[in-house]
């Protein structure tokens, strides 16, 4: 049983718009912002509490934060900024441990920066003109590797790829999206595998979570889900399948499916957060889950599918509760 009788909650503790947020990987109710004031903030989403914050500074000043995210194991937040670096900062300490510079995006949107499920030393990021790729070894003092004009337009999106799908052929490979209506699978050291045309300009990214095609007898093929102008779902055998529609005229700006797999979550610019039901061959829109008052750029989920959080640039942090975990039970109790 879950003790909390809440369904939704909002913090606002940034002085500016939040452009990005995180779970971490391995505490199930620890979470992460960045906002445009230039400071991380660690939050409980348990108890829907701010516990602590880290300034990122450069020569002094606070810089606009445009992406945040935890590593694999946890230990280290992942930063970038206007000011054109990645920070790397201790999570136990608060240290800023790692700090690379002319190598990130520097633009005032949600920058795409992804953190290696599988190896807790490999980062990507979107390179300083945002059509190029920074790749990072954090065992490194200086950036790993630069991949030049990946795509013709901003790269808006990085996801990387369980090694069961079909291009990688076993090796790690990561998908990007961008301005230019373009979906691009390539493999770490730049070897582009595929391209999806996604005939509009693309924002976001998500594939579904289970080992490629392993719950195929029980009809359900994994996908790569596209989101721009509309929501656009991609299956490697059959191509494009479906396009949803439900936001209008309001671009998708993130979406992502749950740890199951089984809903897959949206948000626009116009501030909503909207749940879908996967089917073997569609998916369903069930409800408005949640609505800020301005732009959702950034939105992330619990380990167990316990709880969502979303990053505003109405300057507030929203906090979902989904129901109780995906596994084994819950329980919330005071002492007295």
């Amino acid at each position: 049983m879950q003790g909390n009788n809440w369904s939704s909650r909002f913090l606002k503790i940034h002085q500016g718009s939040v452009m990005g947020i995180s779970f971490h990987p391995k505490d199930r109710y620890i979470f992460c912002s960045g906002a445009s004031d230039g400071k991380v903030n660690i939050y409980s989403a348990k108890k829907c509490q701010f516990l602590q914050s880290y300034p990122v500074r450069t020569a002094g000043l606070a810089r606009n934060i445009n992406a945040v995210r935890f590593t694999c194991e946890g230990n280290k937040i992942l930063v970038t900024n206007t000011a054109r670096r990645l920070v790397v900062i201790d999570v136990e300490r608060g240290d800023q441990e790692l700090c690379y510079d002319n190598c990130a995006f520097n633009g005032r949107d949600r920058a795409a920066l992804a953190a290696d499920p599988v190896s807790p030393n490999m980062v990507v990021c979107s390179y300083v003109n945002g059509k190029g790729l920074t790749l990072f070894d954090l065992r490194m003092p200086i950036p790993l590797d630069f991949l030049y004009d990946v795509h013709d337009g901003t790269i808006h999106d990085i996801i990387f790829l369980q090694e069961s799908w079909p291009w990688g052929h076993g090796e790690r490979s990561m998908v990007t999206v961008g301005s230019d209506g373009l979906c691009k699978v390539s493999t770490l050291d730049g070897r582009r595998l595929h391209v999806i045309e996604g005939e509009q300009p693309l924002n976001s990214v998500a594939a579904t979570p289970e080992v490629y095609n392993s719950s195929r007898d029980d009809g359900f093929t994994s996908l790569l889900t596209l989101g721009g102008s509309t929501v656009a779902s991609y299956a490697p055998d059959t191509g494009l399948r479906e396009t949803l529609t439900e936001n209008k005229s309001a671009a998708i700006l993130k979406l992502r499916y749950s740890t199951h797999g089984s809903i897959l979550y949206t948000v626009c610019e116009c501030g909503v957060l909207r749940r879908y039901r996967r089917w073997p061959d569609r998916h369903v829109y069930l409800n408005d889950a949640l609505h800020h008052k301005s732009d959702i750029e950034d939105f992330d989920i619990s380990p167990y599918d316990e709880y969502l959080v979303t990053a505003s640039k109405d300057r507030t942090i929203g906090v979902v509760h989904l129901g109780g975990p995906n596994h084994g039970t819950s329980e919330y109790s005071e002492l007295t």
